[in-house]
């Protein structure tokens, strides 16, 4: 049989449309939190595993997190690196692993048949809960990331975000790489790695995501088999409130590119923060959709100055940031920045149209369907949740939410959070 033939094509399928999906949720007596949702169909299952052990807890050691996820699957007390992979892709299981600011991420995808879910589950819970960190492949890790940092430096966009993150985060743990330096990095021994390892891959610091055609009491057993293998530990204490800038900064690098890199923003929130759904929708409508929002039909379809601009939140446990973001030519750099900055002053300032308003509901609530139809991203919801603890009806109450949102609730949010005398202004490119 093609197993991962037929695993790929399974991976395609999206689910009809449900208006509503039933999330269980408990913990395990270890400690770690479950989310799961059956989803009949598919003899599939996804199991992410989310970690509060991401570059927030890297202390002084930036990279430490980063690395830490990286070596997890790569060796084992029973197998080698290649052993382990040999044994998923025998399975047609795929295994991966991610690290952000917030979180750290192990995850797994199997069929459900009988003996090919034992065998994916077995090794799965075999590379959590018994990972040996090795030093020949700490040291090729290490050096593919001090690459991966060189590199960065050619590509005036990574500068600019590296930069934003450190001007809106400044003191905060978010303000780091999640990489690391060179320096960081080369400093990181095996030692370092175990600690990480056991402070903070345990089981009171867990939250378990599953998708898939199996039942509660399958999903029980899984999530017992996964979290009884890892000590149990404590949960991470939560990470400071990020404190916003106080003053307006205005910083440009100079960089030999034929475009400029701007960047327009602040501290923002997170996904508890009482105008969360107001400024949600407000964000789609400013610059969050496309071709279609306000700033796209001021700085694109107007006047030409960029190919696209956007707009965004990025929702951390400890507030992420609020930013606008477009490349220009250089020669234009200063009036791209006026336009943004008055548009976004006038969006505050303004009520917004009412028609303008029902299409930003309107196109929010269509899609909302498609973002909760696969398997994939259903998972993702999951890990939310359950990560920032979010109330049992995050989704099922969401279009209700943004349906019930006022053109005053938007310009009320936007006034309360953003502050046009307080924003920072970075641009990366050539002086002309």
């Amino acid at each position: 049989m093609k197993i991962l033939w037929l695993l790929a094509l399974l991976t395609t399928h999206v689910f009809a449309e449900q208006t509503q999906l039933v999330i269980e949720r408990w913990k395990t007596p270890e400690g770690a939190m479950v989310l799961f949702t059956q989803a009949k169909g598919l003899p599939m299952l996804d199991i992410a595993l989310n970690f509060d052990a991401a570059s927030s807890r890297d202390a002084d050691k930036y990279g430490l997190a980063t690395l830490t996820n990286i070596l997890i699957g790569s060796a084992s007390k029973y197998h080698n690196e290649e052993q382990i992979i040999n044994q998923f892709e025998s399975l047609g299981s795929e295994f991966s692993t991610n690290s952000l600011k917030d979180m750290a991420i192990v995850s797994m995808r199997s069929l459900t048949r009988e003996s090919i879910l034992r065998q994916s589950l077995e090794m799965f819970r075999e590379v959590i809960s018994e990972p040996e960190f090795k030093q020949a492949l700490l040291t090729r890790e290490r050096k593919q990331l001090i690459r991966s940092i060189r590199a960065s430096k050619q590509y005036p966009g990574r500068v600019a975000a590296l930069k934003f993150d450190q001007l809106v985060f400044a003191d905060h743990a978010y303000a780091q790489p999640k990489n690391g330096t060179k320096e960081s990095l080369e400093a990181i021994q095996l030692k370092d790695l175990t600690e990480f390892y056991q402070q903070y891959y345990v089981a009171n610091n867990l939250t378990i995501a599953m998708v898939g055609d199996i039942t509660k009491a399958k999903a029980k057993q899984i999530a017992r088999q996964l979290s009884h293998g890892l000590n149990t530990g404590k949960k991470a204490k939560d990470n400071p409130i990020v404190v916003p800038t106080v003053v307006s900064i205005t910083e440009h690098i100079e960089f030999p590119s034929k475009q400029t890199h701007l960047l327009i923003g602040q501290s923002g929130i997170n996904r508890t923060h009482a105008d969360y759904y107001p400024l949600y929708l407000g964000n789609h409508i400013l610059g969050g959709s496309g071709l279609s929002s306000v700033l796209s039909e001021q700085v694109r379809e107007q006047r030409g100055l960029a190919y696209s601009v956007v707009s965004y939140f990025t929702k951390m446990k400890s507030n992420g940031l609020f930013l606008i973001k477009l490349q220009t030519k250089n020669s234009q750099t200063q009036q791209a920045k006026q336009v943004v900055l008055k548009t976004l002053e006038r969006f505050i300032k303004s009520p917004i149209d009412a028609q303008l308003l029902q299409d930003g509901k309107d196109n929010i609530i269509g899609g909302f369907s498609l973002e909760t139809s696969s398997n994939a991203n259903i998972l993702t919801y999951l890990s939310i949740i359950g990560f920032y603890e979010l109330p049992g009806d995050y989704l099922s109450g969401f279009t209700q939410k943004i349906n019930a949102i006022s053109a005053a609730d938007v310009q009320a949010a936007f006034y309360r959070l953003i502050k046009i005398d307080k924003l920072i202004v970075l641009s990366v490119g050539r002086t002309i």
